[in-house]
């Protein structure tokens, strides 16, 4: 009996692993790009300029965004474009954690989901079986909120594929699931800062800006003090 189920388990392990198609692409990799990398090395790889990285918060963690569109070579015929549209590059402490990337619609268009998910199942392999998670609401409401319709995973790394509910348009996210979990709770933790810090902040802005205008008020006085004639 035990040797009969081992038998079961190996032949399924040696279907999986033939399923897999040979040299398939790390899940935490896109085109040149890998989960992980530093800040400094997505800016060279895109071609960026430091100044194009957003700090969106710098404490407790340093968290940065990048977004960045694909260049379109001069003298290209339509369909040689690229097909990516933009890719949002996020990263804490300098190292990547997520890449959102968003598809020109011109390039997708016609394209069933089962299209879709083929066309990544020869670069990453399988799809999960496992049911894809619910993605996060938006703060507001919205039309063209994406829905989930597959997922690829491997170890640390997560792959979804989305479509927008009213649009239509495809979108991939690729994610370290430790990371990004990392990033959202230093996300929670400085929301909480700025919102018990605000009333601080904002006392002391008003009291710069009183401190200006007196000095500015001074110096006029001054200015025409010393030059007024009665």
């Amino acid at each position: 009996m035990l040797s009969r189920c081992f038998r079961r388990v190996t032949l399924v392990a040696t279907l999986l692993l033939a399923s897999w198609p040979v040299g398939a692409a790390d899940l935490g990799s896109y085109r040149q790009f890998t989960i992980r990398a530093s800040t400094a090395d997505v800016i060279a790889r895109t071609g960026a300029a430091e100044r194009d990285v957003k700090t969106l918060h710098e404490r407790p963690a340093l968290l940065q965004e990048l977004s960045w569109r694909p260049r379109y070579a001069i003298n290209r015929n339509f369909g040689d474009r690229d097909s990516v549209a933009t890719i949002v590059f996020s990263f804490i402490d300098n190292q990547l954690f997520r890449m959102a990337i968003d598809y020109e619609r011109t390039r997708t268009e016609g394209l069933t989901k089962e299209d879709m998910i083929t066309s990544l199942s020869a670069i990453y392999g399988p799809r999960s079986t496992q049911p894809a998670p619910t993605a996060s609401r938006p703060a507001f409401d919205s039309l063209d909120t994406p829905t989930v319709i597959a997922t690829w995973r491997q170890g640390d790394a997560t792959l979804t594929l989305n479509q927008s509910a009213y649009g239509g348009g495809f979108s991939l996210t690729i994610t370290s699931i430790a990371l990004e979990a990392l990033a959202r709770k230093a996300q929670a933790t400085a929301v909480t800062m700025d919102a018990r810090e605000a009333p601080a902040r904002e006392a002391a802005r008003v009291k710069e800006q009183a401190d200006a205008a007196r000095a500015a008020a001074e110096k006029t006085r001054t200015t025409n003090k010393d030059t007024f004639k009665p």
